[in-house]
């Protein structure tokens, strides 16, 4: 039973049209959309959530938009638990997450993975803008990488990932540092098989300093948001970008792997990069 089938008999017509019928889960915390015509019957619906799935012990409604440099999402708790800390399991990795301090997306998920399958052999990886450490913990999971360097400048989520590399076990292969990528990563004095860049939006701001990172026959992965038909323009970004460093694209192939809104998708560039 989804959401609208339990309030079908509660909700009159016209209300029940606009709710959204799918949620969400993060650990225990179910994220709901609740359009303003609603929001008067929020903790019904909150506790409808509750009420429907046991493993749910905390209903937040989306207060916003993600925004500001860390991407965070306004959350108000509307049911349960009075709380938005949590542990959330993915692909056998265990992830603690703060959602008022930290941008995380379950919906990911099967990206990530996606990107961990591609890795066959012991390789070194950055994963700039790592957040709470979910692309480090499933490299050092489910891929032979040797090992895993994750640069974050949110404290908070830095904090949280230092965390979840100890829960996990995962000290002999990812090395997390706090700060900015573009003051880390030449620090760092060394270069890369892979660079993964999950930050759509900005992430191109930082791509000159990937490529110069990143090693001859390396395999870069650049998250961007695009509207349908516009792909390709992403593909020549990284294409000039490679140019401008004497260098050139020996492959690359464009992923769907999600919505940022109804004309824009979230969408991953894998390219390899001589």
């Amino acid at each position: 039973m989804n959401l609208k089938q339990a309030l079908q008999d509660i909700l009159p017509a016209d209300e029940l049209s606009l709710l959204v019928r799918s949620y969400d889960m993060i650990g225990d915390i179910a994220v709901i959309i609740i359009p303003p015509p609603l929001l008067h019957h929020e903790r019904l619906i909150g506790d409808t959530i509750l009420s429907m799935n046991k493993r749910i012990r905390v209903v937040a409604r989306r207060a916003g938009h993600h925004g500001g440099e860390y991407r965070t999402l306004p959350l108000t708790v509307i049911a349960g638990e009075q709380r938005l800390t949590t542990m959330h399991r993915e692909f056998g990795v265990s992830l603690e997450l703060d959602l008022s301090e930290i941008y995380f997306s379950p919906r990911s998920g099967n990206e990530r993975k996606r990107i961990v399958d591609q890795v066959i052999r012991p390789e070194q990886v950055l994963v700039m803008f790592s957040g709470a450490a979910p692309y480090p913990l499933q490299l050092a999971r489910h891929s032979p990488a040797a090992t895993v360097v994750g640069v974050e400048k949110n404290i908070a989520a830095h904090r949280y990932g230092l965390i979840n590399v100890r829960k996990n076990k995962a000290q002999a292969v990812v090395s997390l540092i706090c700060g900015d990528v573009i003051h880390v990563i030449p620090e760092l004095d060394h270069s890369f098989d892979r660079v993964i860049m999950p930050l759509p939006g900005t992430a191109r701001q930082f791509l000159d300093l990937a490529i110069e990172y990143l090693r001859p026959s390396g395999r870069l992965h650049l998250y961007e948001f695009q509207p349908r038909g516009q792909f390709a323009e992403s593909e020549a970004f990284i294409r000039k970008a490679a140019r401008l460093k004497g260098r050139s694209i020996l492959d690359s192939v464009v992923t769907v792997c999600g919505h940022n809104s109804p004309s824009s998708y979230r969408i991953c560039v894998d390219a390899t990069i001589s």
